[in-house]
């Protein structure tokens, strides 16, 4: 039902949207997306898993509406004066084994690059995550040898912290450096490749904190996505990368996508500061 109610206000609203797209393209304020996945499989299903079948659609559709970029490429656009193609970047959060099976091999097939962010504790350990054994299936992290296939492959590792801690709740230096440059270390320990962006557990406004902020910079890294929802506006600084979750099914991708002006404005509330503003200039 609310899959068809969205087809319903994405059909009456569709004029209105392709008018402000047209608008933005001609003005150069296209915003960026970037979307962010956790585990893609049809074994235990569950709020952060979802099917290779809903997976592949997502792709499908988003292979022929936009340009697929590289965080990096993303953070390019975000950055320039002016901006007037749809974007989208796709990144991964935790670390899950089951995407060796099918995320993984299906964007690469497709050549769609991704950024896999990963924490670093259940990987070495190979221990569950603490969600995961909360809800009475313990599923299996990514392995080393996997991160390393990964990245062989173009998919960039990122980093997530070492404990996947909810750093908004951290107020000693020595333990955000810890969780954050320790899990870059340990990667580039890994992989022999430089680390160059970071998640936020949780991602929302209140697992985030002006430290963390302040460690990441120090740390010399490019950016850090969170992930409460919001879009990417062009001729911003792009040291904070907003992220929309990507769920099942396709309707909710689309209204999102197709600028949803409900979802145009990014008036969070958040708890450090970058300087320049980079809220909707619409």
């Amino acid at each position: 039902m609310k899959d068809q109610a969205l087809w319903l206000y994405r059909s009456l609203t569709s004029h209105r949207r392709g008018q402000l797209l047209d608008k933005l393209r001609a003005e150069g304020k296209v915003p960026i997306a970037i979307l962010f996945y956790h585990r893609i499989a049809d074994r235990h299903p569950n709020d952060w898993t979802m099917s290779p079948e809903d997976f592949s659609r997502q792709l499908d559709w988003l292979q022929a509406n936009y340009d697929l970029v590289s965080l990096e490429e993303a953070q390019s656009r975000i950055r320039a004066p002016l901006s007037d193609r749809p974007t989208v970047a796709i990144t991964f959060d935790d670390g899950y084994a089951d995407n060796a099976e099918f995320a993984i091999p299906r964007l690469v097939r497709r050549g769609i690059p991704a950024t896999y962010f990963v924490a670093t504790d259940f990987v070495r350990t190979g221990t569950p995550f603490p969600h995961d054994v909360e809800a009475g299936v313990q599923l299996r992290p990514n392995t080393i040898d996997q991160l390393r296939e990964f990245s062989d492959l173009g998919i960039e590792i990122g980093a997530h912290t070492k404990s996947h801690l909810d750093m908004g709740t951290v107020d000693s230096y020595e333990q955000a450096y810890d969780e954050i440059v320790g899990s870059v270390e340990l990667l580039r320990e890994w992989l022999q490749r430089s680390v160059r962006h970071f998640a936020f557990p949780f991602g929302l406004p209140e697992n985030t904190s002006q430290l963390a902020v302040d460690v990441i910079r120090e740390a010399g890294l490019l950016g850090f996505c969170t992930a409460y929802g919001a879009w990417n506006w062009p001729a911003s600084e792009g040291f904070h990368l907003r992220r929309i979750h990507a769920d099942p099914g396709l309707e909710r991708l689309k209204n999102w996508l197709t600028l949803d002006a409900r979802k145009l404005r990014d008036d969070e509330q958040l708890p450090f500061t970058l300087g320049a503003s980079e809220l909707c200039p619409v």
